[in-house]
């Protein structure tokens, strides 16, 4: 009497189709976490071009305070735009407005006069994951004193 082996080595199509399923599991939530962390990035530059837009508006307003200038004109209802993110052709994708309020300082006196500068910037923070429905806002509060040159 002759029995014959059957070779039973390998995958059947169930472990197969199992193991495909798994992989395919593991590379979403891979490029899940890599898409997630890449939004992050790109809010932070943008909240670092932000921040330096608004350093920089700050800082010329307070230049002409020094300066001597009483007269500060207020803000428009859009406050004054600045492009925050572009495209690769140049379009604006992401806009924020700058706005300021400028008012002499109740402890300013004759010889020291001085002015609270409030100036803040606010921009949407949509991206691919939530929406949000309150814009990020940076805020700088300063004092600036009015230099008397005679």
């Amino acid at each position: 009497m002759v029995f014959s082996m059957k070779y039973t080595g390998g995958f059947t199509l169930i472990e197969t189709l199992i193991g495909v399923l798994l992989t395919a599991v593991v590379c979403s939530t891979l490029f899940l976490g890599l898409t997630q962390a890449k939004l992050y990035l790109e809010s932070i530059r943008i909240k670092e071009k932000a921040y330096q837009e608004l350093k920089n508006w700050t800082n010329e307003w307070k230049s002409m305070v020094a300066t001597g200038v009483s007269n500060f004109p207020n803000d428009g209802p859009g406050g004054e735009r600045v492009v925050l993110k572009k495209d690769s052709r140049g379009n604006t994708i992401i806009e924020g407005k700058l706005f300021k309020k400028i008012i002499k300082a109740n402890q300013s006196g004759q010889y020291s006069v001085f002015y609270n500068i409030d100036t803040f910037i606010t921009w949407d923070n949509d991206n691919f994951f939530f929406k949000s429905t309150t814009p990020d806002t940076l805020r700088f509060n300063t004092y600036q004193i009015q230099f008397n040159i005679q």
